[in-house]
């Protein structure tokens, strides 16, 4: 078993997939492309 103290890695990854997708839905949500979204913010 994982220490008490110490933030499992899976809930971190799932964090970070978690950002990443609402990131890329709201970039695409306002029509705009992931790659122009990331150039240049809004």
């Amino acid at each position: 078993m994982e220490e008490s103290n110490a933030v499992p890695l899976w809930w971190v990854l799932l964090f970070l997939l978690l950002a990443l997708g609402i990131g890329a839905f709201a970039v695409s949500a306002v029509g705009g492309s992931l790659i122009a979204g990331v150039a240049v913010p809004a």
